[in-house]
């Protein structure tokens, strides 16, 4: 049978994107820069729009993610702009209330005629949250039962004439929220790498997205996913992220990553370091250890590095979608203009050959 990939892109809230070095393109976050960014990406066949939600940077001599703007509005703001792409805003349940949230999600998806998704950001580098006092104690401990509950709420506030409730975080007496959304069910999104994580999705989401350093362990984790979904009677969406450095050869790409690599902001890789490893569990401080000592890793924010030509990339992204039944895949681009319109020119004709694409009516959340 034919797979078909949804190709979404990763927009850059966040000033100079994902790559920690001096020597990557240097650019602040506009809606001028996404709206530009996803209007190519609609132009030239990809699904979705995703953004992040950040709230504090990490310093170094760039300024890593010093500057950011907020995920919901963007995404409102881009609707008109690209009337097609699937939309993805992401949301921090610690930072907000289930009942204003659920209003807030119903406008937008409103505003952009039933194309809202929503990202669910369980937990973030704690410093983020402690600037503003609302991290509670022990979060790590039971942040998704935290968040389960808020979004079940946010669910029945979605479907329900009046919610009463009264649980271990949340009390509701006769809440209401209306107009519900245009969609009937909105799709739900959540990135991990957990055990936890992979039932959390598939107990409340559509989609689940994760990382990985290696294809393998994307593969892996894309058919966990789908397994733990399974056997608990649902079916998922999987997508992966992979930051492209895309050149006109393999050759040619190691020339830019080497570029990048010696210009790597020491300073910003390690304050990323320390405050991920702060809220990392023991066995996992090691393995991100690593992740920040190998020399060709260690400038990327999330997402695998994937360096080469036309071919190579073409060739990787059909391991993942038949190999790993991975559906979609979200793409980082150090300049993501000259990017996408390069991804255009010399891989989307690739994937084509490959039955790997088109697909005119992709949708995030409806499992193939």
């Amino acid at each position: 049978m034919t797979r078909h990939v949804n190709l979404g892109v990763f927009l850059p809230v966040t000033n100079n994107g994902w790559i920690i070095s001096k020597n990557s393109p240097q650019f602040l976050p506009s809606y001028n820069y996404c709206r530009d960014i996803a209007q190519l990406a609609e132009r030239i066949g990809f699904n979705y729009a995703f953004s992040m939600g950040k709230w504090r940077g990490f310093g170094g001599d760039v300024e890593f993610w010093k500057y950011s703007v907020e995920s919901m509005i963007l995404m409102s703001g881009l609707a008109p702009a690209v009337p097609r792409l699937r939309l993805i805003a992401s949301v921090a349940p610690a930072l907000i209330h289930p009942g204003v949230f659920a209003k807030m999600a119903s406008t937008m998806d409103d505003v952009c005629g039933g194309r809202l998704g929503i990202n669910i950001v369980s937990a973030a580098n704690k410093g983020e949250y402690t600037q503003m006092g609302l991290y509670p104690d022990n979060f790590e401990d039971f942040r998704y039962d935290y968040t389960e509950e808020w979004l079940t709420l946010v669910k029945r506030l979605w479907a329900e004439p009046s919610v009463s409730h009264k649980g271990k975080y949340f009390t509701f007496d006769d809440c209401q929220s209306f107009p519900q959304p245009v969609q009937k069910t909105i799709p739900i999104v959540c990135a991990t790498s957990s055990e936890r994580g992979f039932k959390f999705i598939s107990d409340h989401c559509t989609d689940g997205f994760f990382g990985g350093t290696t294809l393998d362990s994307k593969k892996g984790r894309s058919k966990r996913i789908k397994q733990v979904a399974a056997e608990n009677g649902k079916q998922v969406r999987t997508h992966t992220l992979i930051t492209l450095i895309l050149g006109d050869s393999d050759e040619d790409a190691q020339r830019i990553l080497k570029h990048y690599q010696d210009g790597a902001d020491e300073a910003a890789i390690q304050s990323i370091y320390s405050k991920r490893a702060g809220t990392k569990p023991g066995d996992q401080i090691t393995l991100l250890k690593d992740r920040f000592e190998d020399t060709s890793t260690r400038i990327f924010y999330g997402g695998l590095p994937f360096v080469a030509g036309p071919q190579k990339v073409a060739d990787m992204l059909e391991e993942l979608v038949v190999d790993g039944d991975v559906d979609g895949v979200m793409f980082v681009f150090p300049d993501f203009m000259e990017g996408l319109r390069r991804f255009d020119e010399l891989v989307m004709p690739l994937l084509r050959q490959k039955g790997l694409l088109p697909r005119e009516s992709a949708e995030l959340g409806a499992p193939a």
